[in-house]
């Protein structure tokens, strides 16, 4: 099931200066030119690092897709401090989009 763009606004909303890659109903979120996660079923999932496993204990863990790796499912109502401070604390360990 494709992803609303009412579920990438709520996320631009906490984070203004992310950019988005619409892919086959979904979006790739990017943060400084570096994949950080994904809206996929309507679902904010971030990508699994070793910052992401730390700050975002507790969370849930979810697929994007049948057969995608896995993830941490954000959960809503975002808690737009805990997301700003995730999505930060993984820069120094994700790669630029190329």
């Amino acid at each position: 099931m494709p992803s609303d763009a009412n579920s990438l606004e709520k996320v631009r909303a906490i984070l203004p200066e992310i950019t988005s890659h619409k892919m086959m109903g979904e979006y790739l979120l990017y943060m400084e030119g570096k994949l950080f996660g994904g809206i996929y079923d309507d679902r904010l999932l971030i990508k699994l690092t070793k910052a992401s496993t730390t700050l975002l204990k507790g969370y849930p863990s979810a697929f994007p897709y049948e057969g995608g790796g896995e993830m941490i499912h954000f959960t809503e109502p975002y808690d737009a401090f805990q997301l700003r401070r995730v999505v930060m604390a993984m820069l120094p360990e994700l790669k630029t989009r190329e």
